[in-house]
């Protein structure tokens, strides 16, 4: 079991790239599974197959910024916010 000082230095670390990440214009996926503690793969299955709502009565859409990068997706901040804003907070 890691001690006390080391889970403090992991949460400071933890907090570290949450803060670098939230000064970030636009998020890429990795940036995006790393707030919201999903994994890529789910983040890509946002983007290209969306996530039901209300029981499936609707489906919502993680829509990337369109021409900004070769390759890859890029996410603005608002668009995150706001495709989050469907779903409940996770419980802990």
């Amino acid at each position: 079991m890691p001690s006390t000082i080391e889970q403090e230095l992991a949460e400071i670390k933890r907090l570290a790239q949450q803060s670098n990440i939230r000064t970030k214009l636009l998020y890429t996926v990795e940036d995006v599974a790393f707030l919201t503690g999903f994994s890529e793969v789910t983040v890509y299955r946002w983007i290209n197959e969306g996530r039901d709502v209300n029981g499936g009565k609707k489906t919502v859409f993680l829509k990337p910024a369109s021409g900004l990068v070769d390759r890859g997706h890029r996410i603005f901040p608002d668009e995150l916010e706001h495709f989050l804003s469907h779903f409940p907070p996770a419980r802990v």
